[in-house]
């Protein structure tokens, strides 16, 4: 890689070709008159993780779903193994060796353990399913894997971090030769991150190579060996990881110098309190939050932070207790209860439960809040003019409102669904993961779009995983235990050591 007058010179694909186990091409994909590759090449190393980076938007997804046979490329080659696989299918490819695997894997919820890692090749005799070999076969490869759960569990009681081990041993299982990572690690706690990271790195040792896409650019400096680097559509960069610093890698991602938000602390009159609230999952729970106060919440899944977000959204029931809004008390038990008290929450599931995937873009952006003409019509005018407002101060990559919201980039449906809320003018705004998937400049677009807001009188609860990006946003921190509050931080005592620790004590 060559840095010459702040400009990112991309290495060539001088690399030995018995080596690479994925040359790409000059690929080129447009979706109407937008152009979301332009001239794209890349080659994966053996046995190596290779971190695919980029500002949301930046062709990251286009690519990774060209790659695996999801979509087809205009122009251009992709050989695997050496063999040119650009016009072979999905299942062909999967046949050689190349799975994605996104965010949201698809894992059967209702099946077992084993079912899920065995479809569709169910062993069977006789014509039947061999249920014992079955369970046989399964707890060979999750013991192999260092995963001894039992089979013949329900998948859907597993955690989002043994979720995604389950879909790569899955890959793995199936002799994969290259396995795209698609925000592996988004929503989970630093302890899990860490597991399935280390877990990750130790595959490639079984031959195992990766495509790694995350917007951790901590993540990417620890696991990968090399990179590549997307900004419209373009390669900018790429190069071997551990000679970039973590100030360079964001620029090569961005293209500029990115300022990190820190918010000034300040002490704040009361708005809301919640007195002796009770839920399922926690409780009771007495807390006051200010006026523009952001108050962060900690504790180990399941602990009661996140269960005490969903009760206040109206997702989980609330047992006993009361919520009072400038003395005002708040009906809640369900979404739309929630809302019309002055009460928004901003899921960390973003697919399953924010956003509606066969919506355009602008009907995501008003769902709930359409605006009217004549007190009973739905107004277009007002929803083009909410989404031009919205697309402006967040800036949104997109081609028109018009697009289907899953043809947008994570980190744009993100600012999407937040945009949603902000638009009610809430007076208590629930924050689960508002960052997730979201990349270096837009994550500290995202914390001075939530500034503005508590100017403006909004309170917030804001649950994150990285302790970083709490210190620098919180007032206030409140560490959960067993459902209830266990202690607070204030001031100096907010440091990321002391978030970090909470985070991990029982």
């Amino acid at each position: 890689m060559v840095i010459a007058d702040g400009t990112i010179v991309p290495d060539s694909l001088a690399q030995d070709g018995a080596n690479a186990v994925l040359t790409v091409d000059n690929i080129f994909k447009r979706f109407g008159p937008l152009a979301v590759l332009d001239g794209v090449s890349l080659s994966v190393s053996r046995g190596a993780i290779h971190g695919l980076l980029g500002k949301n938007g930046a062709g990251k997804s286009t690519l990774s779903n060209i790659i695996a046979g999801l979509l087809r490329l205009d122009t251009g080659s992709i050989l695997l193994n050496g063999e040119d696989v650009s016009v072979l299918p999905l299942p062909a490819r999967k046949k050689r060796g190349l799975h994605l695997l996104s965010q949201h894997s698809e894992i059967f919820e209702d099946l077992s353990i084993g079912e899920n890692l065995l479809l569709p090749d169910l062993p069977r005799r006789y014509g039947l399913i061999d249920w014992p070999a079955l369970r046989r076969l399964a707890a060979r490869q999750l013991e192999s894997h260092g995963m001894p759960v039992d089979p013949r569990r329900r998948a859907g009681d597993l955690g989002a971090s043994d979720r995604r081990r389950l879909a790569i041993i899955k890959a793995v299982a199936a002799e994969a030769s290259l396995i795209i990572l698609d925000e592996p690690t988004a929503g989970l706690a630093a302890a899990e991150r860490l597991h399935l990271l280390e877990w990750v790195e130790s595959l490639t040792k079984r031959g195992t190579s990766f495509i790694y896409i995350s917007h951790h650019n901590d993540e990417v400096r620890q696991l990968c060996s090399e990179y590549t680097v997307l900004r419209d559509g373009k390669v900018t960069a790429s190069g071997k990881a551990a000679e970039l610093s973590a100030e360079a890698m964001a620029r090569v991602i961005t293209g500029a110098d990115v300022a990190e938000f820190h918010r000034a602390r300040k002490d704040h009159g009361a708005a809301i309190e919640l007195s002796g609230l009770s839920f399922s999952g926690g409780g009771p729970v007495d807390l006051a939050i200010g006026h523009g106060e952001i108050v962060g919440l900690v504790g180990l899944l399941g602990e009661g932070p996140q269960e005490l977000m969903r009760a206040l959204g109206g997702l989980l029931p609330i047992e006993a207790g009361a919520v009072l809004i400038d003395g005002r008390e708040a009906r809640l038990g369900s979404p739309g209860q929630s809302l019309g008290s002055g009460i928004a929450y901003l899921t960390h599931d973003r697919i399953g439960e924010g956003l509606v995937g066969s919506m355009s873009v602008t009907e995501n952006l008003n769902l709930g809040n359409w605006p009217l003409s004549l007190g009973w019509l739905v107004s277009g005018a007002g929803m083009n003019r909410r989404m031009s407002e919205a697309r402006g101060a967040m800036e949104i990559v997109m081609g028109s409102g018009a697009q289907e919201i899953g043809e947008l980039s994570g980190g744009n449906q993100q600012k999407v669904l937040l945009g949603r809320l902000l638009e009610r003018k809430p007076r208590l705004l629930l924050l689960d993961e508002p960052t997730v998937g979201v990349d270096v400049a837009a994550k500290e677009q995202i914390h001075r779009l939530i500034d503005d807001a508590t100017k403006k009188g909004v309170s917030v609860l804001l649950l994150a995983q990285d302790p970083e990006e709490m210190q620098r946003l919180v007032d206030r921190v409140v560490i959960f235990s067993k459902g209830r509050i266990a202690r607070m931080l204030r001031g100096a005592e907010i440091t990321i050591d002391a978030i970090a620790e909470a985070r991990a004590a029982r």
